[in-house]
């Protein structure tokens, strides 16, 4: 029960990070880019790989681990999002912005993992 409220608190926590997220770049979004749901990706998957290289070896902060990347980062990140926005681009027929879109989160967001993951290995 311990660990569904860690959960639960992180999520809060990451959902309402991302909101404010939003807010601050709202003047920076174009409607055919997301760019807000973009760097909330990229971030968030950049803290995920630092997060799990950080805990690999170390079991001893497993309710940590579940706040952070379970709870937090996971409502942090935005996939859902970009499955919505992705869809939308498709049926307004932005065909280039939709697959730039697809293409740069998997590569960006995979990337900035990798990274975060390299710094503490």
């Amino acid at each position: 029960m311990k660990s569904i409220i860690f959960v639960a608190l992180g999520g809060a926590l990451g959902a309402v990070l991302r909101y404010l997220f939003s807010v601050l770049l709202k003047d920076y979004t174009q409607v055919q880019f997301p760019i807000n749901t973009f760097l909330v990706n990229a971030i968030g998957c950049f803290c995920i790989g630092l997060c799990y290289a950080l805990f690999l070896n170390n079991n001893h902060f497993d309710t940590i681990k579940l706040l952070l990347i379970v709870g937090i980062l996971g409502g942090f990140t935005t996939y859902s999002s970009f499955a919505f926005e992705t869809i939308t681009m498709f049926k307004q027929q932005l065909f280039k912005q939709a697959f730039a879109y697809i293409l740069l989160t998997n590569l960006v967001c995979i990337g900035f993992a990798y990274l975060g993951f390299s710094i503490k290995s």
